[in-house]
């Protein structure tokens, strides 16, 4: 009996970690999305030292991010972030909002992929 008890105990551990890991990584993922929308606004309008300032904010919050995503998805996924960040930086610094926006949007396409891929889905457990 002591057996079974056990067993279901590491069951039902083992599907709360994957459930706390999917939803985490969801939500951190559309709150990043959120961010990088919010410079593409300021980018768009044209105020490129707003959208440098607001991207070192997000940067800050990406660092974070990125220690909690370390554990769960893939590596390359990450450098990919980490290399979009930085070509943004340097599309600000200058001046080519047309570039910028476009690594920026590649940048919110790469979230929506690691959230769709991390989501608690029949697809994603099979």
């Amino acid at each position: 009996m002591k057996r079974v008890f056990f067993s279901v105990v590491l069951i039902i551990l083992a599907i709360s970690i994957c459930a706390f890991s999917s939803i985490s990584t969801v939500k951190k993922s559309n709150e990043m999305k959120n961010e990088l929308e919010r410079i593409g606004v300021l980018i768009t309008d044209g105020k490129t030292d707003e959208a440098e300032k607001q991207l070192n904010e997000t940067e800050k919050i990406w660092y974070k991010t990125e220690n909690l995503f370390s554990f769960i998805v893939d590596a390359d996924k990450i450098e990919e972030l980490n290399v979009g960040f930085s070509m943004i930086k340097a599309h600000l610094k200058d001046k080519n909002k047309e570039h910028a926006l476009e690594r920026l949007r590649e940048c919110e396409l790469l979230l929506e992929e690691i959230a769709e891929d991390e989501k608690l889905d029949i697809k994603n457990i099979m």
